[in-house]
């Protein structure tokens, strides 16, 4: 056993020599099956460009000053603390494979006519790819390993998905497929399958071209099916770009950006997992989208999107915006942070920014350690129609 112990610190050590350690804490409020839960984390990270490692301990509560119980909220209470220890990064590139297993950001597919930045709750998720200067494919399994000893895994999200990014001369392709399962025997209120794809022609500052989707969701017996088109381009102007299909036709049941940050919590809820029903008829539309990069200093983002009627009346408009701003001060190296996602049903809509569909929040950051920051947060309860504060620990990377 000494033997064991010596070579594993032997290992450690000369792996350490290749690469950064720190230590991140994380905090956070999830829910499972309805009940808000505090979750934290401690991890010990190692990584380098080909490879990382995150070993971490959970716990959680109930409520502030409740038991405190080791693992993830979805596995048995316990107060062993072995139960606790679990791997929370684990990343290896060898030549153009690679694997990573952790969080999962955000993810748009083209210009999101499709998936426009879903997220499974940001809950871990294993990523599987392969890369080389002409393909960049990418396959996404929602697991998460929530403890070591023992093993236990639960399945994280709904939606299976790969991504394949090629080119064929000076035309960029990239292919979307996904397909919703069962998590952990419990049925997503809704089954989907999708598919897009997205051809753009040219390089450097001017891109043009098209993407196209589809959907076919089953309903307890029922299935619909869905397809969408539009036609557009890409200005990249330095520090800003712009991003636009002005011109979008929809057939029946589809939905423009429909895989989008909410798409998971859709799924669970019946009061929304039907919407898709609702669009019924042919309609056309639009996408616009703005981002402005000025270095590390900011990156922000604004999007609409919306259908039009046959007479070109503007409805169910939806506006997405984020920020990401770093002031360059050593002295205060603070960030701001903001998200804003609000649904309408009309243009006419937009002269009131809060409403209950709304979803705003913004957040100041101090750094406490790597990518862990310190956030005092000013967010918008849209059911008692007033803003709130919270203090919070959050690991942030930039989008």
């Amino acid at each position: 056993m000494k033997k064991l112990i010596s070579i594993i610190l032997i290992g450690i050590l000369a792996t350490l020599s290749f690469g950064e350690f720190y230590v991140q804490p994380y905090f956070n409020t999830v829910s499972e099956n309805g009940q808000d839960y505090l979750l934290y984390s401690i991890n010990g990270v190692f990584e380098n460009d080909s490879f990382g490692l995150g070993l971490g301990l959970n716990a959680y509560q109930k409520e502030i000053g409740g038991s405190l119980y080791y693992g993830t909220p979805n596995m048995e209470e316990t107060d062993n603390i072995l139960s606790g220890l679990t791997i929370n990064l684990l990343k290896l590139r060898i030549g153009p494979l690679y694997f990573r297993y952790g969080i999962s950001y955000p993810k748009t597919a083209g210009l999101g006519i499709l998936m426009y930045n879903y997220t499974n709750n940001f809950k871990n998720a294993l990523d599987l790819g392969f890369i080389n200067e002409d393909i960049k494919a990418e396959v996404h399994m929602p697991y998460s390993l929530d403890s070591i000893i023992p093993v236990n895994y639960s399945q994280s999200g709904y939606l299976y998905y790969g991504i394949l990014k090629t080119h064929v001369g000076f035309i960029n392709l990239e292919f979307f497929g996904g397909k919703t399962m069962e998590k952990e025997d419990i049925k997503p209120l809704r089954d989907d399958v999708l598919g897009s794809v997205s051809a753009y022609l040219g390089e450097g500052i001017l891109k043009i071209g098209g993407e196209a989707g589809y959907i076919s969701s089953t309903i307890d017996s029922t299935t619909v099916n869905g397809y969408g088109a539009g036609a557009g381009g890409i200005l990249n102007l330095g520090i800003i770009t712009l991003k636009s299909l002005p011109v979008v036709i929809q057939m029946p049941y589809y939905k423009l950006g429909f895989v989008n940050v909410e798409y998971e919590n859709n799924l669970e809820n019946p009061d929304t997992a039907y919407d898709i029903l609702n669009y019924d008829t042919i309609r056309f539309g639009g996408i616009n989208e703005i981002d402005i990069h000025l270095g590390n200093i900011i990156n922000a983002n604004g999007r609409l999107h919306y259908d039009l009627t046959k007479t070109f009346e503007v409805q169910n408009p939806e506006i997405t915006g984020s920020l990401y701003a770093q002031i360059p001060s050593e002295e205060f190296p603070l960030i701001i942070i903001g998200k804003y996602y609000r649904p309408m049903e009309s243009l006419e809509d937009i002269n009131n920014w809060l409403d209950k569909n709304t979803s705003a929040e913004i957040s100041v950051g101090y750094p406490v350690s790597n990518n862990l920051f310190m956030l005092y947060t000013k967010y918008y309860d849209s059911f008692n129609d007033e803003f709130k504060d919270k203090i919070e620990f959050s690991v942030i990377n930039e989008f």
